[in-house]
């Protein structure tokens, strides 16, 4: 076997890191062809540690794109974000299956995932760049 069904199930339905956190500066949100919001992933960290990660999803998002982002908060919460920045798609096929291998059919949902967080994380480094050129000493909002 290989992706854990029952564990993608769980994770949607008990809505793990469901919530983007309020003033994150890093987030990606993905939006359709007529400009809605469809995916959105945001963290904030203290002292550079991601310390809240969430995700927010329509309700037609498919399943397995919603549990990769579930699986990947859960890594990536209490990591530095440089650390956490290095998670790769077989890092969430591992928390998302039997054996560390995920169906073909499920791959496209880990790309979004880490492409997701690859660009909330530009976000962040964004900011904190923005804050240090006007002489702040940033390290996160928590």
């Amino acid at each position: 076997m290989a992706t854990d069904a029952k564990k993608m199930i769980r994770l949607v339905q008990e809505r793990t890191a469901y919530g983007v956190p309020k003033d994150a500066p890093g987030v990606c949100t993905m939006q359709d062809e007529d400009g809605n919001p469809r995916i959105k992933l945001g963290f904030d960290a203290h002292r550079d540690y991601i310390t809240v990660m969430g995700y927010e999803a329509a309700p037609e998002v498919s399943v397995d794109i919603c549990a990769a982002l579930a699986a990947l908060c859960g890594l990536a919460v209490n990591n530095p974000v440089m650390t956490a920045r290095s998670l790769t798609e077989e890092d969430l096929a591992a928390e998302l299956s039997d054996n560390g291998q995920i169906d073909p059919e499920n791959r496209p949902a880990l790309s979004i995932a880490i492409a997701m967080f690859r660009e909330a994380v530009r976000m962040y480094a964004k900011t904190y760049t923005e804050k240090k050129a006007q002489g702040e000493e940033w390290h996160g909002n928590a």
